[in-house]
């Protein structure tokens, strides 16, 4: 009988683990919408991530534009080098499309190329400024809270999904340490 407990503690402590920390970070997200019992919202309904949406957008997205990519980012590659090649290679190919007249406009393409550069330059830090209609931060915040409780769920269990198998792995584990030392406990007392 002590023998069958330390292979019965453990494996009933290993399910419990897992179990309690896979339902754990199902809680996160579900239930998406509060319960109600005789009027009482139901505790810990909805769950986290539907709950703290909002706070949760707004978060990812300062996170996302602080280490990922910025409006300054952005900004660099709408103006920097590359970009200006392919301006100038398209200034290069209106130039020569206009037959004749080409001859005249050529030498006035690097005063073109300036103002374009100028006008790029303008565009770009208009457009990624805060509130407008390029900034980052906002269109994460936006279209994280537009998306449906489900498309959000999913997208973040597929960005996490191993280690979330690892923290209920590690429940397991843990439970399985605690039956053992249930286990021991019982044949000391």
């Amino acid at each position: 009988m002590s023998l069958l407990r330390f292979l019965v503690f453990p494996l009933v402590g290993a399910g419990i683990g897992a179990l309690t920390n896979h339902l754990a970070i199902r809680m996160l997200f579900r239930p998406f919408q509060p319960w109600t019992l005789a009027g009482c919202r139901v505790p810990f309904t909805p769950g986290v991530i539907p709950r703290k949406r909002a706070e949760l957008a707004a978060s990812i997205a300062r996170a996302f534009e602080r280490h990922l990519i910025s409006g300054r980012h952005l900004h660099e590659l709408m103006t920097g080098a590359r970009m200006l090649a392919l301006l100038e290679t398209k200034v290069d190919t209106l130039i020569a499309s206009l037959g004749f007249i080409a001859g005249m406009v050529k030498g006035a393409k690097p005063a073109i190329m300036r103002h374009l550069a100028e006008a790029l330059d303008e565009v770009a830090a208009k457009a990624l400024e805060t509130g407008g209609p390029l900034d980052v931060g906002q269109l994460l915040e936006d279209r994280i809270n537009q998306l449906d409780l489900r498309e959000l769920e999913s997208l973040i269990l597929q960005v996490t999904r191993t280690q979330l198998r690892h923290i209920t792995a590690f429940g397991a584990i843990l439970g399985a340490a605690i039956g053992f030392v249930q286990a021991l406990l019982a044949l000391a007392f």
